[in-house]
């Protein structure tokens, strides 16, 4: 009968609950999950039925529309810029030396505005390098290496320095000087503090926005205690009966 009612309850909450991003790697369902709490919104992660090793993202029904809007102004799930080995991936089965040279900019680039957006604050970040390609039969010194970086973060304050990108970005690229990095920093203002909503709905049910997950379970607990009932009933209206049989059969 335990299990009769957990899975119950779990039917119940299930019922109740709607993803709002699937197929996502880990730490960008925890980064969905944050967004969504800044905004007073219940999410939890579960298992992606549909993607092997992936997960998503779900809350209650009532919040569905809510949680889309924020994942909209947070700009959420964010692609995943190509990296390094991604790019040499591709292309022709013999590339040139020129497509090679491309598609490691690429993948150079992608891994760098990775490294970026996985700073708390940034919403997006794009890289443009400027890597001239070794050429043997080049006289003179090479062609200087520079770079371009456009941020976008949220709120009026950047969560990184200039001085800190042109660091960074320098650091990963061979050749490249710090004060070669042009640094653009744009601002998307923070999200609007979503006022929590007073009420929910479990079924029928209208309840505080809090409660939602504890009426859930005493739902869940309920349905296990009917059907626990039942059971016993069950096994109780059969007793009798076997006990009026054998009495009618002493007779």
């Amino acid at each position: 009968m335990r299990r009769v009612g957990t899975l119950l309850g779990a039917i119940l909450a299930v019922a109740c609950n709607v993803p709002v991003a699937a197929n996502l790697d880990e730490d960008d369902a925890n980064r969905i999950v944050l967004a969504l709490d800044r905004s007073n919104i219940d999410a939890t992660k579960e298992t992606d039925p549909t993607a092997e090793g992936k997960v998503r993202v779900v809350v209650a029904r009532d919040d569905v529309a809510r949680a889309l809007a924020t994942m909209r102004d947070e700009e959420l799930p964010r692609p995943r810029p190509q990296g390094v080995l991604d790019s040499m991936d591709k292309g022709a089965l013999v590339p040139s030396q020129t497509a090679e040279h491309a598609q490691y900019v690429a993948g150079l680039s992608g891994d760098l505005e990775r490294t970026l957006e996985s700073v708390d604050g940034v919403l997006g970040a794009r890289v443009h390098l400027n890597l001239a390609q070794e050429d043997a039969l080049r006289d003179g010194p090479p062609p200087k290496t520079t770079a371009s970086v456009l941020v976008e973060h949220r709120g009026s304050t950047p969560p990184l320095t200039h001085d800190a990108v042109q660091k960074l970005v320098a650091g990963g690229v061979s050749g490249l000087a710090a004060q070669d990095v042009s640094v653009v920093m744009i601002a998307r203002p923070a999200p609007a503090a979503r006022g929590e909503a007073q009420l929910a709905h479990v079924g029928p049910i209208a309840v505080a926005r809090g409660s939602v997950r504890v009426l859930q379970a005493t739902l869940g607990g309920l349905a296990a205690l009917v059907a626990l009932l039942a059971l016993a009933s069950l096994l109780l209206w059969v007793r009798l009966g076997r006990a009026r049989a054998e009495a009618s059969e002493k007779k």
